[in-house]
């Protein structure tokens, strides 16, 4: 279940609401239109194939909540997809657009989105590189950042991970909560506000179906 609330919030920071409202499955890319520039184009559709597991798994697990199957599903294949995608970035390194194009490329944030705490923070500085040269969100670069920093104890810096008190969800405590938007916008994310009440209207949908 902890997986699948992150991969509700995460979903919040890059769709609307009405979009999340209208998509119940994952349609995946189009190889050819999706590699179509991809210097790789088997590794491009390799990390596809990763996403791609990745998301039905999830979208599953949202149809059919109570089913501990589902769970189990999605943990198998987050334990595959990092096994893969690490010995991947061992050769390549961080996959960029030009070598694998902008969605396999965005792939790789994804499973390493969802791995262990431990392996997304040994993986965080090479993140930092990709994002910098233009190969991953800002946001969710900031996403990552906020979610090693919650599994180290440490404040959150962009307001990106929350969890429920009192069954209302709120975020995590934010280190200097009072300039949080103007990091946000920083990296291209909207205000927290909005943010929040975003997921509150997610999760009050979900607890209607």
């Amino acid at each position: 279940m902890r997986k699948l609330l992150t991969f509700i919030a995460l979903t919040a920071t890059v769709l609307s609401s009405a979009a999340f409202a209208a998509e119940k499955k994952w349609i995946p890319a189009d190889r050819a239109v999706a590699c179509a520039e991809a210097q790789d184009k088997a590794l491009c559709a390799q990390l596809l194939d990763m996403v791609d597991r990745d998301q039905f798994a999830r979208y599953a697990e949202i149809n059919d909540p109570d089913n501990d199957e589902r769970d189990k599903e999605v943990d198998r294949v987050d334990d595959e997809n990092i096994v893969e995608l690490e010995e991947i970035i061992a050769k390549h390194g961080w996959p960029g657009k030009s070598l694998v194009g902008m969605k396999a490329s965005g792939a790789v944030w994804t499973v390493l989105q969802h791995s262990e705490h431990a392996t997304l923070k040994k993986h965080l500085p090479l993140m930092m590189r990709a994002a910098e040269a233009g190969d991953v969100d800002g946001g969710l670069l900031a996403t990552s950042v906020d979610r090693v920093r919650v599994g180290d104890g440490l404040p959150q810096v962009y307001g990106t991970q929350f969890h429920q008190v009192n069954g209302e969800w709120v975020p995590r405590p934010i280190e200097d909560e009072a300039n949080v938007d103007a990091r946000r916008q920083s990296v291209g994310l909207g205000p927290l506000a909005e943010y929040q009440a975003l997921l509150r209207q997610m999760h009050a949908r979900k607890a209607k179906e």
